[in-house]
């Protein structure tokens, strides 16, 4: 099963409560699906958060898009940073505008400014924890890689500098 799945299956159920769905979201996490994936430097802890918001757009839509981020977001933050005591990284990777020229697809750019709010939003609530949020949002012809990059880069020491924002990839104008 894929943890994105997984992830957006518990936005629209948590029958188990919130602990339970955060410790099987962490727990899950270490299978590494196209949708989460987490690095860290040591074994027991975690250091940053990539969700690939256009996985989860793709496999379930705008609102999959969304609860999966957030729902991913909060497990890391209440079992991995805040335990941690000592900050972490999470970006979100918002669906290209042309993901899909289906009905759904026509949501990607509201699945896009859900992920800048939600980094935003959370990036003021948390940075006294030292948590920075960030989401990339990516054009129809940005390369994976410059997505990987900026993601690298991100994760590194002056990476740390940037925190609730979007950082565009789309080309001019954003589109």
């Amino acid at each position: 099963m894929q943890l994105g799945a997984r992830v957006s299956s518990y936005a629209r159920d948590p029958a188990g409560g919130e602990a339970a769905m955060d410790a099987a979201v962490v727990d899950a996490s270490s299978s590494f699906s196209s949708s989460l994936s987490v690095s860290s430097s040591d074994p027991g802890g975690i250091d940053m958060l990539v969700v690939d918001g256009a996985a989860l757009f793709a496999s379930g839509g705008l609102c999959a898009c969304l609860d999966g981020a957030w729902n991913a977001t909060r497990a890391v933050f209440n079992l991995a940073f805040l335990p941690a005591g000592r900050g972490g990284r999470v970006v979100y990777l918002a669906p290209a505008p042309g993901a899909d020229r289906s009905e759904v697809g026509q949501q990607a750019d509201a699945a896009r400014a859900g992920l800048e709010n939600l980094a935003r939003t959370v990036s003021v609530e948390w940075a006294r924890h030292e948590i920075t949020l960030v989401t990339i949002a990516v054009g129809d012809a940005t390369a994976p890689g410059e997505a990987a990059a900026l993601t690298a880069y991100l994760a590194s020491p002056v990476g740390a500098y940037f925190s609730g924002c979007l950082l565009d990839l789309r080309g001019p104008a954003g589109g």
